[in-house]
């Protein structure tokens, strides 16, 4: 068993005139603990942005020694790949995020539903529109997978 999302606190890091935030999600797969840098400022986004590349410790204080060696610039070099991936796909994000809205809309007409505060036809109805829509969505994804400009 997988027992995942234990976050260390990191110095912050200044990177291109701006400050960010900086922690270590790690988790232990059974055999060694394996961690990802995460990054919390401006333009990373709500709840922050990963790094790319998973460090990896025998135990927990091994991985963040590793981490914690790491040269400033090699932290700088990350955030950077990471900040110019998460901007290249911006069809994609845009579909990732329409996905997320109609699931957690999905979610609130199944609660109140089941809760008794809607209507059984009205909800069944709601329900079913989202989830054709949740459909479309994901029919959508192939065609805009991989395209880095939005679309003319």
């Amino acid at each position: 068993m997988t027992v995942r999302d234990e976050i260390v606190e990191l110095p912050s890091i200044q990177i291109d005139a701006q400050w960010y935030e900086m922690t270590l999600q790690f988790w232990h797969d059974g055999t060694k603990y394996a961690g990802r840098l995460w990054f919390n400022g401006s333009g990373t986004g709500e709840g922050g942005m990963p790094g790319r590349r998973l460090y990896y410790g025998a135990t927990r204080d091994e991985l963040v020694e590793v981490v914690e060696a790491m040269p400033q610039e090699e932290i700088r070099n990350q955030f950077r790949a990471a900040m110019t991936d998460r901007r290249r796909y911006l069809p994609l994000r845009g579909a990732t995020d329409e996905l997320l809205y109609n699931v957690r809309m999905f979610n609130q007409v199944a609660v109140e539903w089941r809760t008794g505060a809607a209507d059984d036809a009205v909800s069944t109805r709601e329900m079913m529109r989202i989830e054709e829509r949740l459909h479309e969505i994901v029919n959508s994804l192939r065609a805009v997978a991989g395209i880095e400009e939005p679309p003319a």
